[in-house]
């Protein structure tokens, strides 16, 4: 009874590639996991009463995805105050928060914030969020969300997180902690390598959710995780197909 699911999505900010709003907690209800990563998520300052795509907000609100899935959400922002447009999300005027979030079923033992740096020609910083989690059993579990850049630097950016990953306490070697990275790398499955000391467990193409040509949505693992059941999932609105896999300790 100790392994627990782990799912992740690019959002897209709760719309499709041709700018349509779906149900974003519907969307991650459906993944049925205990853990789920998402990049591209979108929220305003003011909720409900921002002006402006209410529709966006109501269906892309990922704190109301949390609240229905009785998981505990924890956030961060890439770029604060920007319109989908600006964001190239969408030809829309709505202004809010786009960033990255993991909602968890299980208790969170701590989180942090992973600064990766601005890429040439990337309009935002990225960041990666770690959080520690109490798995089923007692045992803990690391899950780092991230979302990397579309340049072409992105390996860069997966080699100052996992070199950051290594070097923190829950890297001690007397109490290694087990590690997941999810998120959309924007990297295909034969470049994740760079990430030493983490091997891809997922393997299908993901991006775009339309007609799929290349896998950009990861889920790598540490060895000391034994992985079933890794798997590209249907498409679930996004422009980006969903990833999801079942770890245990090894």
């Amino acid at each position: 009874m100790s392994a627990l699911t782990i799912g992740s999505l690019n959002l897209h900010c709760g719309l499709s590639a041709a700018g349509r709003p779906f149900d974003v907690p519907s969307a991650l209800a459906s993944l049925d996991a205990d853990l789920i990563a998402v990049q591209e998520a979108w929220w305003t300052d003011g909720e409900a009463g921002a002006p402006g795509g209410a529709d966006v907000e109501r269906t892309a609100d990922i704190a109301v995805a949390a609240d229905k899935l009785g998981a505990e959400l924890i956030r961060i922002p890439l770029a604060a105050g920007a319109s989908l447009a600006e964001l190239a999300i969408a030809p829309r005027p709505d202004r809010g928060s786009w960033g990255i979030g993991v909602l968890s079923r299980l208790p969170v033992i701590s989180h942090e914030r992973i600064s990766l740096g601005q890429a040439p020609g990337d309009p935002v910083s990225r960041a990666a969020l770690a959080c520690t989690i109490q798995a089923p059993g007692g045992w803990p579990l690391r899950l780092v969300c991230t979302h990397l850049t579309h340049r072409f630097t992105s390996p860069a950016q997966l080699y100052k997180l996992t070199t950051h990953l290594d070097s923190s306490p829950a890297a001690a070697p007397q109490r290694p902690v087990p590690t997941v990275i999810a998120g959309d790398l924007n990297m295909p499955r034969l470049v994740t390598w760079i990430a030493a000391g983490y091997a891809p467990t997922v393997r299908g193409r993901t991006f775009p959710a339309d007609r799929p040509l290349v896998q950009l949505d990861h889920l790598l693992v540490t060895p000391d995780l034994s992985v079933t059941g890794a798997a590209v999932l249907g498409p679930l609105g996004s422009d980006h197909l969903p990833v999801r896999a079942r770890v245990d300790l090894a």
